[in-house]
C-alpha cells in the first residue's frame, strides 16, 4: 500500500483515495487467485513507470480483468468491458467500481473511444481486449480494428499481455469457475510509436503482428504451466523469469 503515495506517478490526476481502494482491492483479488490457483506474474518490469500505457491482451475468462489488473497493479488501469457484462447486478457493480470503461455491443461507442483518449491523454493507462469477446477454445482469436484506432489517436505505447489456465478454470459455457487449477500472466516489452506506425501501415498485418505478439505471450505461459504440471513444482522467487 506504500505505492499509493505514488498515486501522482501511478494515474496522473486520480485522487489517493480512488487509487488506495485500487490497491485494496488489487491486494485482496491477489491474495484469492494466488490462494486458488497459484497465480504468477513475469514481465513486470515491462510495464512503464509513467506516461500513458495501452494494455492489449487475450481473453479467456471473467476473471481476466482482475488478472491482468493485479499484474499491472503499479499504474492502476481503466478497463474496458463489454456493455453486457454490467447487466449482472454483482459483476456490474465490481467493472462499475473500478470506473471500466463500457463498450456497446451495436458499436456507435464514441463516448468509449473518448473516456479511453482522455485517460490516456493524462497521462494513464487503459486495458483492451481487442478479440472483443471471450475465447471460445482458449487461442487468441483475430483482434477488432478498434485497439488501432485508439492507438493512433493517442499515440501511446502498447505494451501486450498474456495469460492462460484462465480458460481451464473459467471457460465461457461453465456458469461458475472451478475452484482449483492455475494461472499465469506475462507481460511483453513495450511497442513504442515509431515501431506500430511501421506495423499499421500496412494495415491488417498490423493488427495481427500485435496479435501474434500476444500470442507469443499466451504460449509463453502454456509453457510455464506445463512445465510445473509436469514436475509438480512451485514456483520459486529466485527463478529468473519470474519478476
Amino acid at each position: 500500500m506504500i505505492g499509493v503515495f505514488d498515486h501522482r506517478r501511478r494515474a496522473p490526476g486520480r485522487g489517493i483515495v480512488r487509487v488506495a481502494s485500487w490497491d485494496f482491492g488489487s491486494l485482496l483479488c491477489d491474495g484469492v487467485l494466488s490462494l486458488l490457483y497459484r497465480f504468477r506474474v513475469e514481465g513486470r518490469h515491462n510495464v512503464p513507470r509513467t506516461g500513458p500505457v495501452i494494455f492489449v491482451a487475450n481473453h479467456q475468462s471473467l476473471l481476466d480483468p482482475m488478472i491482468h489488473g493485479i499484474a499491472v497493479t503499479d499504474r492502476a488501469p481503466r478497463p474496458m468491458a463489454r456493455e453486457g457484462l454490467f447487466r449482472n447486478p454483482a459483476l456490474g457493480a465490481g467493472l462499475r467500481a473500478i470506473s471500466c470503461i463500457m463498450v456497446r455491443e451495436e458499436g456507435g461507442n464514441m463516448e468509449t473511444m473518448r473516456l479511453a483518449l482522455e485517460e490516456l491523454r493524462m497521462g494513464r493507462t487503459v486495458m483492451l481486449y481487442p478479440e472483443g469477446t471471450r475465447s471460445a477454445d482458449g487461442e487468441v482469436h483475430e483482434f477488432q480494428r478498434g485497439v488501432q484506432l485508439l492507438v493512433r489517436r493517442s499515440g501511446a505505447p502498447v505494451v501486450p499481455m498474456g495469460i492462460d489456465g484462465a480458460f481451464a478454470i473459467w471457460p465461457r459455457t461453465q456458469r461458475l469457475p472451478y475452484f482449483s487449477g492455475r494461472i499465469w500472466a506475462a507481460i511483453g516489452e513495450p511497442i513504442f510509436q515509431t515501431e506500430w506506425e511501421r506495423d499499421f501501415a500496412h494495415g491488417a498485418e498490423g493488427l495481427e503482428a500485435l496479435r501474434r505478439r500476444v500470442e507469443c505471450l499466451v504460449l509463453q505461459c502454456r509453457s510455464r504451466l506445463a512445465r510445473f504440471n509436469r514436475s509438480g513444482d512451485t514456483a520459486s522467487p529466485d527463478e529468473a523469469w519470474l519478476s
